[in-house]
């Protein structure tokens, strides 16, 4: 962890003011393997201050949600002090137009995705059969 991380920014600093809020929220990274829940104290359109647990290292760089507030986003740990946290939503990118080449991957991908939930809904399918016929 940076320098930058390990203190609170001056109020003066942000560029929007934060609500008090007592949100259920949750933090995922390693592609949704890891997760933790947080509460959100503080809440603006750039960012967020959340309580988490000192023990838990949180990356630079995570998948951050609220389900009350439909909020899914990408967010930057912005600073860290003992069990709060600054989070900084980080901006989804334009809108760039993809080429016929990087959308056929883009399915291609994702088929190889579909695949692999049904399978797994099959095999889970099978499980539960298997439970209810005992």
């Amino acid at each position: 962890m940076s320098s930058t991380q390990t203190s609170k920014p001056d109020k003066d600093k942000r560029s929007d003011n934060r609500k008090r809020t007592f949100l259920p929220a949750r933090i995922s990274f390693g592609d949704g393997a890891l997760s933790v829940e947080c509460t959100v104290a503080q809440l603006s359109k750039t960012g967020a201050r959340v309580n988490v647990a000192s023990s838990i290292v949180l990356p630079d760089r995570f998948e951050f949600s609220i389900p009350q507030r439909s909020l899914n986003c990408r967010a930057r740990l912005a600073w860290r002090k003992d069990e709060e946290a600054g989070v900084e939503f980080e901006l989804a990118e334009p809108n760039v137009p993809a080429t016929v080449e990087d959308c056929l991957a883009r399915i291609r991908e994702l088929e190889e995705t579909n695949a692999k939930l049904r399978a797994h809904v099959a095999e889970l399918l099978i499980q539960v059969q298997r439970l209810t016929d005992l």
